[in-house]
């Protein structure tokens, strides 16, 4: 519901503050007061029209979970406490936010399409099969419950049905290039299996390639410095006796032999033929470049190992689908055809339930045609809605949105309305007394499940609403609203009966019609 709005600098009103209320809320003025400019406004709240205004702000009341909002689903941070504040800011460009969060007017529009339904042109869902599919099995449930069973189980077996078709399509396809994806595995296969590579081999070979590099070279210069520490024997002898202490001297030679001994066992225990190393280095350095590393070339090989028995067992997989596809089909098709046959005996119930609802309008009669289809996510059945011989497509956009109305009553009826924000502009222009007084009665009637707001020219409206607001224009020729009280509401009744010239006859009517409507 909304609360409150604000309009600042718009191209009527220069700023405006307005507390909105719940039910049936009627805006009446002379044309070019600015009526739809206001009725915009509130729209380009929501992203559902341009913004023409500096800045345009609502305040609503909102039961998001019932709706099925989650605003996090948007890009909004957190919840809120179903109070919410959507602004409209603009310089250059519109910008657009939920209790001061930047949202896109994308985002905003598919929020607001939660709650939001404005009846104007010929748009909207309510004459759509799904929408009257939803009304139709609607009425099923409330007579007869089982119904809700075969409907869940119509749904579970028609996504097994469309998963287990996926799976089968991509055996199938699978199948079709199985023996090329057979070789291309086996392949793999060979090619990490010839070379049979370890964790971190390549790495171990570099470090003895490094080494057999220098082989040589080391062996010579070491054989060398151990003979000279050989001849070193002299100067201990010497030092010996001359009395000098030479334990230092003597432990440094030792420690010195034995580091040269040793890198002498290491470079002699490298028994590896050079050309032998530098192939395997090749080999692996192939590998690698492929696949990454040894590890992952190991992990390639399991995948592809894996993905050959596969293969290998696709037919026997493929048959078992065949025949859980088949259990599914015929599955589906029962239900389907029992959805067909329930929904056959309720359809003259909707039916009739529109055409009251139209007859109120003064529309001709309202047909549906059930016509059977391949199995879809509703069944088998898709309606169609004509009025007397004309189908949709063809229709006035006054009668495709009286019709609209109509299909929203028995949606309200019927308890598969979520309620929201009911907005219409001026749908009762071009139409006779009768008519208007038809769609007047209905939004009364529809206003006990959504808040409304309509534009009226005709007087009927006024007289049946909860709320009724004026718009004119002050001396500076700026718009303003205002809520009428009764006798204020009086007063404009009149004019839009009788005009401007307005008499004691007028106003006297009017006052009667308005008792008249709040006693009936």
């Amino acid at each position: 519901m909304v609360t409150r709005i604000l309009i600042d600098k718009s191209p009527a009103f220069s700023h405006i503050e307005l507390d909105l209320y719940k039910g049936f809320n009627v805006i009446s003025g002379i044309s070019g007061s600015g009526k739809s400019v206001f009725l915009y406004a509130m729209l380009s709240a929501f992203g559902l029209k341009e913004s023409h205004a500096a800045l345009v702000e609502v305040s609503l009341t909102l039961q998001l979970k019932e709706l099925g909002i989650c605003l996090e689903d948007f890009g909004i941070a957190e919840e809120f406490d179903d109070e919410i504040i959507i602004s409209v800011l603009k310089k250059q460009n519109a910008r657009y936010f939920i209790n001061n969060q930047a949202i896109s007017k994308k985002k905003l529009s598919e929020i607001a399409n939660h709650f939001i339904k404005y009846i104007s042109i010929k748009d909207g869902n309510e004459l759509e099969n799904e929408y009257m599919i939803h009304i139709l099995n609607s009425l099923l449930i409330q007579q007869d419950s089982k119904f809700s069973e075969i409907l869940q189980d119509y749904s579970k077996t028609f996504i097994e049905h469309k998963q287990c078709k996926i799976k089968l399509q991509e055996i199938e396809e699978m199948q079709r290039n199985i023996e090329s994806l057979k070789d291309f595995a086996q392949f793999e296969i060979d090619k990490i299996t010839k070379v049979q590579p370890q964790v971190g081999e390549y790495e171990r070979l570099m470090h003895d390639k490094k080494l057999l590099s220098k082989r040589e070279k080391v062996m010579e210069t070491c054989d060398k410095a151990l003979q000279e520490l050989d001849n070193l024997d002299s100067v201990h002898k010497a030092l010996e006796l001359l009395g000098i202490d030479n334990t230092t001297f003597l432990s440094s030679i030792m420690e010195a032999r034995g580091h040269i001994e040793n890198g002498l066992h290491e470079f002699n225990s490298l028994d590896m033929d050079i050309e032998s190393l530098l192939e395997r280095i090749s080999m692996l350095a192939d590998i690698i470049r492929k696949y990454g590393s040894e590890e992952e070339a190991l992990k390639h090989l399991a995948m592809q190992q894996q993905k050959l028995q596969e293969y290998e067992s696709v037919e026997f997989d493929k048959t078992k689908l065949e025949a859980q596809f088949t259990q599914l089909t015929q599955r589906l098709e029962s239900l389907a055809n029992i959805l067909h046959e329930k929904r056959k005996e309720c359809l003259p119930k909707f039916v009739e339930k529109i055409n009251y609802y139209a007859k109120e309008l003064k529309l001709e009669s309202v047909g549906i045609d059930q016509i059977q289809t391949e199995c879809y996510q509703h069944g088998i059945d898709t309606l169609q809605i004509h009025l007397a011989s004309k189908q949709k497509s063809v229709l006035s956009s006054g009668e495709y949105n009286r019709m609209r109305l109509a299909m929203l009553c028995v949606a309200a009826d019927c308890n598969t309305c979520n309620g929201g924000v009911l907005i219409l502009d001026e749908i009762d222009a071009n139409l006779s007394g009768e008519e208007s007084e038809g769609v007047a009665k209905l939004l009364q009637f529809l206003s006990k499940h959504y808040q409304v707001f309509a534009i009226s020219h005709q007087p009927f409206m006024p007289l049946l609403c909860d709320k009724h607001y004026l718009v004119s224009k002050d001396s500076e020729n700026t718009s303003i609203i205002k809520p009428l009280n009764k006798k204020e509401r009086i007063k404009e009744v009149a004019r839009m009966i009788s005009g401007s010239k307005l008499d004691q006859h007028a106003l006297s009517y009017a006052e009667k019609l308005l008792k008249q409507q709040q006693e009936g």
